[in-house]
């Protein structure tokens, strides 16, 4: 559940185009006490590598980007970043307990969880979905902040790892915030439509099967409200979606995903994460798209003025 974020409200902004060129070259980068032995890839035309003792950093040779500096994050700018997170004690405790257990990389990391309960409380939000809870460390750090009455639709299709997430809902005391579903997220989010829950929800994080995605994406662009956020975790998939030589079935779901975005101006989106190289170093979560529904096929840079229809399921 770590990953690129990619956030949605309701009108987003597609994630980069992924393209294969003759400008992609291959560069191997090191940071102090920090050794990358698999080629990273960049395009020649928009970047360089600058040297730098204590970080990789990145720098636009395009004008029109003002030279901006972008740094990678190794391991000692990660533990400062980590000893800056406000982390409740049962988060803790949970995020312990799940680092014994198998696929304890799906967890999302303690920044991420501080930044999703930190947009849940921006928003103001009562109503919430996640697909994809594992052993619940995402799910628990939003239902901490949900106001009283809140509640959050968690959907996880494995039942062992709910049993972990229950208890922990359970000593926070936040089991009446959340409503778990068990069994495929998209037959649970048909059936949340099905029963007349459009646009009643504020809030939606996605962190699970990463060939649904443009699936999870359209059915939860039906439950969340004109102004509600969608965030969609993984979107630059540990950056396997920059590597030509990386031709799976899910990362090319993701680059799919990430186009259709762009185009889609139904929503505003944003993409959030680690920069392009960090994903190397396997310590800093992937990254994240934010969108936002604007309840209509126009995005924020369009003519708003215009009188726009939008068909939302009823």
């Amino acid at each position: 559940m770590s990953g690129s974020w990619g956030v949605v409200q309701r009108w987003v902004n597609p994630l980069t185009r992924f393209q294969t060129s003759r400008h992609f070259h291959p560069v191997v980068l090191s940071a102090r006490g920090l050794i990358v032995s698999r080629p990273i890839y960049y395009n020649t035309k928009a970047l360089k590598c600058v040297a730098d003792t204590v970080t990789d950093t990145v720098v636009a040779t395009d004008d029109s980007y003002g030279h901006k500096e972008v740094i990678s994050v190794n391991p000692r700018l990660y533990d400062y970043l980590l000893a800056n997170v406000r982390e409740p004690e049962i988060l803790r405790e949970l995020r312990e307990e799940t680092a014994t257990m198998r696929g304890s990389q799906m967890q999302v990391s303690p920044d991420q969880a501080q930044l999703l309960a930190m947009l849940v409380q921006i928003l103001g939000a009562e109503r919430c979905i996640e697909v994809g809870v594992y052993t619940g460390y995402s799910s628990l750090a939003v239902a901490l902040v949900l106001p009283e009455g809140g509640q959050l639709v968690a959907c996880e299709r494995d039942a062992k790892s709910l049993e972990v997430a229950r208890r922990y809902y359970e000593r926070a005391g936040v089991s009446e915030k959340v409503k778990v579903k068990l069994g495929l997220a998209a037959d649970t989010l048909k059936s949340m439509i099905q029963n007349g829950e459009c646009s009643s929800y504020d809030f939606a994080f996605v962190d699970a099967e990463k060939k649904m995605y443009q699936d999870y994406f359209e059915l939860l662009l039906q439950l969340v409200r004109v102004g509600g956020v969608i965030v969609i975790d993984n979107v630059l998939w540990h950056g396997r979606v920059v590597d030509p030589l990386v031709n799976d079935s899910k990362t090319g779901s993701i680059r799919n995903f990430n186009r259709n975005l762009m185009e889609d101006n139904r929503v505003s989106i944003s993409m959030v994460g680690p920069q392009a190289f960090s994903f190397h170093i396997q310590v800093y979560a992937d990254s994240l798209t934010l969108l936002t529904n604007v309840g209509s096929d126009r995005g924020w840079h369009d003519n708003l003025s215009e009188k726009i229809g939008f068909e939302d399921c009823r």
